[in-house]
């Protein structure tokens, strides 16, 4: 099989940067993934959380320009708007706001507390309020890359694990499916990126994919589904509401050299020190679930969206850090743009990492 573009992964990242490629790209692209379904790993196990306030400026503009974009697609995302409250110093909130791109507001923690009373108990300096965050349907959400991929012709092979590439454009892959000759190649693998960019000889980008676990709290009084998303950046902790109890988690980042979703025993003890700690209201909750993902982290916490800076044709997405459902939109438009602009930069590039050296 010979294509234009290749794209490994079917997840956030490589589901919306073959739908935006797709709007002006003549040639043929495919993309292939090792499981049988589409996001079956960080992509569907996330929180499902829309938030606008990162501390980064570019992510955060780009976190802004996806909201806005899901604005087009409501009736089809299932997107709920129902807010964030970010806790932390209040310097340090102030920070992160930008009036003109977000809307926001700084509360007090009794104001706070007003929206989410299971703060009550809580101590924090104070609450940034996002109106516009929300919770997102996942499977709406990358339907709508994949759909809108397919009906412009981009391919799709599942089940299909990449175990081999040489070359530099043609790219000679070899799969579990057979021999795939491609002209381009995109590495979108999310935690598996570091292993497609070494099996193609590309550049040493510094990324490292981390375990974090989620919790599902069975019901807990006094939850509404309509309390915002909650997250505390100096205590490390989020939780939002999940039918009548709560999805929660201790933002946990471990280093494993293991890519299985298995679960860490010792992670319901953190939670457990959490809740005993810092939200007396869920002491008496009981844990009904608990699963694992994987968020892929640069070196320094940014995005990986360009070519490498070493192997011609060889080209990132990369690194999303957790962020890749929220800003999946404007990660697959700036991921499209550059692959049909060469000359386009930002602060997403990969040679940034001056140090990045081929194998």
């Amino acid at each position: 099989m010979q294509v234009d573009i290749l794209i490994v992964g079917a997840g956030f990242a490589g589901a919306s940067t073959a739908f935006h490629l797709s709007r002006s790209f003549p040639g043929s692209i495919l993309v292939i993934d090792q499981e049988s379904v589409p996001g079956f790993h960080a992509s569907g196990r996330n929180a499902a959380m829309v938030r606008q306030h990162e501390e980064r400026e570019d992510i955060r503009r780009a976190a802004a320009a996806s909201r806005r974009a899901y604005d087009e697609y409501e009736s089809e995302l299932g997107f709920r708007q129902v807010g964030s409250l970010l806790l932390g110093p209040a310097k340090r909130l102030e920070a992160m706001r930008e009036p003109g791109l977000i809307e926001s507001y700084l509360l007090s923690p009794q104001e706070a507390r007003r929206k989410v009373p299971l703060l009550d108990g809580h101590d924090f300096g104070a609450a940034l309020w996002t109106p516009a965050d929300g919770i997102m349907d996942i499977s709406a959400l990358l339907q709508l890359y994949l759909a809108g991929s397919r009906e412009r012709d981009v391919s799709f092979l599942f089940d299909c694990r990449l175990r081999g590439c040489r070359g530099t454009g043609p790219f000679r892959l070899d799969t579990t499916q057979g021999e795939i000759t491609a002209r381009r190649l995109v590495n979108a693998a999310g935690a598996w990126a570091p292993l497609v960019g070494r099996l193609a000889g590309a550049s040493r980008v510094p990324m490292l994919p981390l375990k974090r676990h989620l919790f599902v709290l069975g019901r807990v009084p006094g939850v509404n589904l309509h309390w915002p998303i909650v997250w505390n950046l100096a205590d490390n902790f989020y939780f939002r509401p999940e039918s009548d109890g709560l999805l929660i988690s201790v933002c946990d980042e471990g280093e494993t050299e293991s890519l299985e979703p298995t679960v860490d025993a010792d992670m319901t003890e953190a939670l457990a020190r959490l809740c005993w700690s810092k939200l007396p209201h869920l002491r008496d909750a009981v844990q009904e679930r608990v699963w694992s993902c994987f968020r892929t982290k640069a070196s320094d916490t940014s995005f990986v969206i360009g070519w490498d800076p070493a192997l011609e044709n060889f080209f990132w997405v990369a690194a999303l850090g957790g962020h890749g459902m929220g800003v999946s939109w404007e990660v697959g438009r700036r991921a499209a743009r550059k692959l049909l602009d060469r000359t386009h930069s930002d602060s997403f590039d990969p040679d940034r990492f001056q140090f990045a050296l081929r194998p």
